[in-house]
């Protein structure tokens, strides 16, 4: 009796040590992939928010220079 109780608490511990694996190993991969998607999306917010920027200075040509009566202003 004490040999069968024995074996069944093994097999219900190896069950539940599998059942961990599982769950930690689906939780681990569940971070990975949230911080892929938060790296992805700020790459491409960086890039779009780099060609916005390049748009902008496209639009002037060259420094913008005034005099407002206490000196000289250069507006790169």
């Amino acid at each position: 009796m004490e040999n069968l109780r024995a074996i069944i608490v093994t097999i219900v511990g190896l069950g539940i040590a599998a059942l961990m694996i599982v769950v930690m190993a689906t939780v681990g991969l569940a971070v990975v992939g949230l911080a892929v998607v938060v790296g992805v999306v700020g790459l491409i917010a960086a890039k779009i928010n780099q060609r916005s920027r390049m748009n902008k200075h496209d639009k002037r040509n060259g420094p913008r220079v005034w005099n407002d009566g206490h000196g000289t202003i250069i507006d790169m």
